[in-house]
């Protein structure tokens, strides 16, 4: 925190009343026990949900700059996956989300997985369209370790008083990514270890205390999973102290807590909320006894009930003090004179002009706080729309509208999950949806078996008429089709493997603590194959039925999948990972359409009322029967029977005794 001289002072003045730094530059606010509150507004995974709804809990750009324009925060920021989604999104490759966010005024953001899937070349013009920083100090370059974001790192001045404070930010995305996006996405770069990403951390703040930052903010993009085996936000505020705020982000969850003196803040996802941060900061040498009205006119900080005068009026020259530069003297001639603003070298210049006082004001952050904003809340009668947001976001959709609207099929029931939660569904079980996709690509490519992973599948559709825009809400990403050979052995164990992560998918969803495999977007959806599974034999060992066209799965064949491209190259499926690429197929959104389309109703209802894998009992080996054993022989050598043969005597003897009696 530095002390501002007497003629810097005055010219913040100055460029307040021409309007060259607006109101963001005094932001800040000066509490009765003259402690200084900043504020932070942030936001984490929108995947392009753009606009305001109650019904699907969405709050909106043009909310959050109502939200912006009623607290003046002091810094904005996002913690990643916004670029992405839905056709929004997507028909223009992320440009409608950032032409959204340069409206709403983003200072930085930490990008997400899901902000490569246009790839890396794209997200640089996407930070270009918003306006907005995009932080990121463990992506590097793998040749040269060159940083691949022209910024490690932001550093706002906020002028507060006589004082300017320092919000130094820097940005962080998990090392985890490489499962998380398409290889082609990411290709060229580093993001790093867990151990290595920790040290990056430790730098950034040490560089940013070094630049006198009064508060540092880490936007993460790492999140609070409970897997065991993924980076956790935690981990970086145990392992680099000195981090006043974690903007967090990637688990959709709801975050605030502290760690190690951090706050770490998550606002769960889908805009369904936005957070702010309160950072109260106290100025150990008695901000109040400095700073009072006699002293004001001398130092050239105007107090707050001077400062509607001072607005109304011309700044006469006489106010300057003998011994203040001759620079803010001729400064404010010009202004008076010409009554501009002044333009931006104008106004570089002649700040780096003035010296300011070195003597740093020592201050202790009193507390850190977060609240959340929901959609809830967020009524027209309290939030309502911001009017040039909400004009621009009807333009986007209008030039949109002709796309999106194209009816390419028809569904006679809903196609996806027992609920509304999608991407918890479809990693639980098969689903109507996942078999139809699947084959589609059967479909499209001629193979023999197709899968789509769950974490391929984003959105539903209802009955009715399927449109375009519906098409790219549920296969967002771009991905093409592929097919690969793969041999019958490889393809039961990608049937095991697929059991498996649908079952610790089960144990996470019923225990409700947010332990989610990291991988439980590999559980599969099949077309092609019939299967059943007894989950009481071992692991590995569940299948015992699959066929493939009526016949059953020969582990020495070869079969041709089809699958998308991510799919192709996931280290879930090595048999598949390793196979070489017979072809390559339109993307899959455009199989479906084209499926939807041509294949005929009698297909399509075929695919998606007929299940593919289920739950069985194995069949019991069968008994091995023993030979039959001959009848065993009496004699008096028997002892087990003590008995022999009668001798003819006897028998006679006996006859005549009879006869007699």
């Amino acid at each position: 925190m530095k002390k501002i001289n007497k003629v810097l002072g005055l010219l913040l003045i100055v460029l307040l009343v021409t309007g060259v730094w607006g109101t963001t530059a005094l932001a800040a606010t000066v509490n009765d026990d003259q402690t200084i509150t900043l504020k932070i507004i942030h936001t984490n995974d929108i995947h392009s949900r753009y606009t305001y709804s109650a019904q699907n809990n969405t709050l909106g750009f043009a909310k959050l700059k109502t939200i912006i324009n009623q607290e003046t925060p002091d810094l904005v920021v996002d913690a990643g996956d916004i670029f992405h989604g839905q056709s929004f999104a997507t028909i223009e490759n992320g440009g409608s989300i950032a032409e959204l966010m340069a409206a709403v005024g983003y200072d930085a953001m930490a990008p997400g997985n899901h902000d490569f899937n246009y790839g890396s070349a794209r997200l640089l013009q996407l930070g270009t369209m918003a306006n907005t920083k995009i932080l990121a100090n463990n992506v590097t370059y793998s040749e040269s370790g060159n940083l691949f974001f022209s910024d490690d790192y932001l550093i706002k001045e906020i002028v507060v008083a006589d004082e300017v404070i320092k919000i130094g930010v820097f940005g962080l995305i998990s090392p985890d990514i490489y499962s998380d996006t398409a290889p082609a996405n990411v290709a060229g770069l580093s993001f790093g270890t867990q151990e290595s990403v920790i040290a990056t951390a430790q730098q950034a703040v040490a560089a940013l205390e070094a630049q006198d930052c009064d508060v540092i903010v880490a936007l993460t993009h790492i999140g609070d999973s409970d897997n065991g085996t993924l980076m956790r936000s935690d981990a970086i505020a145990e392992g680099a102290p000195g981090i006043d705020v974690i903007v967090d982000g990637h688990t959709h969850d709801v975050e605030n807590r502290d760690v190690n003196g951090t706050l770490i803040v998550q606002t769960g996802c889908y805009f369904g909320a936005v957070g702010e941060v309160e950072i109260t900061l106290k100025n150990d040498l008695a901000l109040a006894a400095r700073i009072d009205s006699a002293e004001a006119a001398n130092i050239g900080v105007v107090p707050a009930e001077a400062t509607a005068e001072i607005i109304a009026t011309e700044i006469p020259a006489e106010v300057i003090s003998s011994e203040d530069d001759i620079l803010a003297e001729n400064l404010i001639a010009e202004i008076n004179t010409e009554a501009a603003p002044l333009d931006d070298d104008a106004l570089v210049a002649a700040v780096a002009d003035i010296q300011t006082d070195q003597a740093a004001v020592s201050y202790t952050v009193v507390s850190k706080t977060e609240t959340l904003t929901t959609v809830a809340q967020a009524t027209d009668d309290v939030i309502p729309a911001d009017p040039t947001v909400a004009a621009l976001t009807a333009a986007i959709e209008a030039r949109e509208d002709p796309i999106k609207k194209q009816v390419v099929g028809n569904t006679p029931v809903k196609l996806g999950g027992s609920t509304d939660n999608i991407w918890q569904d479809v990693r639980l079980g098969e689903l109507n949806l996942g078999r139809a996709l699947s084959d589609s690509y059967r479909f499209v490519t001629g193979a023999e078996i197709a899968a789509e992973n769950a974490g391929g599948i984003r959105a539903q559709i209802p009955a009715g008429d399927i449109n375009k825009g519906q098409v790219i809400d549920v296969l967002p990403f771009g991905n093409y089709l592929v097919t690969k050979s793969v041999s019958g052995a490889d393809i039961k164990k990608m049937l095991e493997t697929s059991i498996e992560i649908g079952i610790n998918n089960q144990i996470a969803n019923d225990k409700n603590d947010n332990s989610w495999p990291g991988n439980s977007g590999s559980y599969l959806q099949w077309s092609g194959i019939t299967a059943q599974y007894d989950l009481a034999k071992p692991i590995g060992q569940r299948v015992f039925s699959a066929r493939v066209g009526g016949v059953d799965l020969d582990p020495n064949r070869s079969y041709t999948i089809a699958c998308n491209n991510y799919l192709a190259t996931s280290s879930d499926y090595p048999g598949l990972k390793t196979a070489a690429i017979i072809n390559e197929y339109s993307a899959c959104d455009e199989a479906f359409i084209s499926y939807l389309q041509n294949a005929g109703h009698d297909r399509f209802m075929a695919a998606i009322n007929n299940a593919n894998v289920t739950k069985g009992t194995a069949p019991q080996p069968a008994s091995n029967p023993q030979p039959a054993q001959s009848a065993q022989k009496k004699s008096a050598n028997n002892p087990r029977t003590g008995y022999g043969p009668w001798p003819w005597t006897m028998m006679l003897r006996s006859v005549a005794y009879l006869a007699v009696w």
